[in-house]
């Protein structure tokens, strides 16, 4: 089966080098490392990767409709499924995802991408999050995604503010919350927060040093039942 998949995602991408331009870059085409081989996962070049201990993928509407059934047999360990975002509203495939990752067997827990412009905002979004979670059985953590350049515009100070508030409602709702950023936005913007971190380095090493529970190593993954590319993420030690 994986040598399956390797050969179907070398057939994706050299069907790719065919039909695009060549200012096309690597960025374009599907990551085919990060994978477990002979017990161990390992990154693009086949070097272990430390402290790992499950592998998961994180979805939206932006995958459309995904087969969990497929994505279960593909060491699969975990997911976490978007509800929404303050600017667009729920995610159309957020019912659709949570259940079929329930029905699969695959633990689950759910982001809200914010824009909260302070507590009060960001109390709502919590609210929101944790009653789809309540509605779906979600078990992982609940997440607050904290990125772009408006909320970087609203400061240390305030992003601070608004990650306390999210963690206070996530937290007395009993609850694990946690804040899903890049590297460079964490140490930029938001410093330190009181809960667990969820970071986005893509690449084939983690590097970020204030402790977390979850590594995003890319967006350019291969996974079975999901047509298009999909987010690969890590549990930490």
């Amino acid at each position: 089966m994986k040598k399956i998949k390797v050969m179907t995602a070398l057939v994706c991408a050299l069907a790719c080098l065919m039909a695009t331009p060549v200012c096309a870059t690597v960025a374009d085409y599907y990551d085919l490392g990060f994978v477990k081989f002979n017990g161990t996962y390992v990154n693009r070049w086949g070097t272990p990767i430390p402290n790992v201990t499950a592998r998961g993928i994180d979805v939206s509407s932006y995958q459309e409709t995904i087969d969990w059934a497929a994505v279960a047999t593909d060491d699969v360990s975990f997911a976490f499924i978007r509800c929404g975002t303050t600017n667009t509203g729920p995610d159309k495939m957020f019912e659709t995802n949570a259940a079929g990752a329930a029905a699969n067997g695959i633990p689950f827990g759910i982001y809200y991408r914010t824009y909260a412009p302070n507590e009060e905002i960001a109390k709502l979004e919590a609210q929101y999050t944790v009653l789809c979670a309540q509605n779906t059985g979600a078990t992982l953590p609940l997440v607050m995604d904290v990125e772009g350049s408006t909320l970087a515009a609203l400061g240390t100070t305030q992003l601070q503010k608004n990650i306390q508030a999210w963690c206070d409602v996530v937290k007395a709702a009993g609850y694990t919350p946690m804040v899903y950023t890049s590297k460079s936005f964490m140490n930029t913007y938001i410093k330190s927060c009181p809960c667990d971190k969820w970071i986005a380095q893509y690449g084939d090493t983690f590097t970020y040093t204030g402790g977390a529970s979850y590594w995003q190593c890319s967006s350019h993954g291969f996974v079975n039942g999901i047509p298009g590319r999909v987010d690969i993420d890590f549990r930490l030690n």
